[in-house]
């Protein structure tokens, strides 16, 4: 098992990366991109890698959150990018 807790945008190379999460508000293209193709390298019995990208919806009113903002940019380069994904709504209840 391999963890991570530094952005890893630059200088690395880890063939067997499976997953990826992102979880802060970055909308930088470039560095997304790049943080992705670290996962999409081949290794030894890997056949697919999945990104995790984690944003909070915390509107209030005509106020969007930085994060949201971010997140849509992110979700717009994946479809620019043509890269399969999916949307969930998870709704938490305090």
């Amino acid at each position: 098992m391999l963890h991570l807790t530094a952005p890893f945008s630059t200088g690395i190379n880890v063939r067997n990366l499976h997953n990826i999460i992102f979880a802060s508000p970055s909308k930088s293209r470039i560095r997304n991109l790049q943080s992705i193709g670290r996962g999409l390298r081949l290794g030894d019995n890997k056949k697919k890698a999945m990104l995790f990208d984690i944003a909070d919806d915390l509107r209030y009113k005509k106020h969007e959150n930085f994060t949201l903002k971010h997140f849509a940019e992110r979700v717009k380069v994946y479809s620019e990018e043509r890269f399969e994904f999916k949307l969930y709504n998870i709704e938490i209840k305090v």
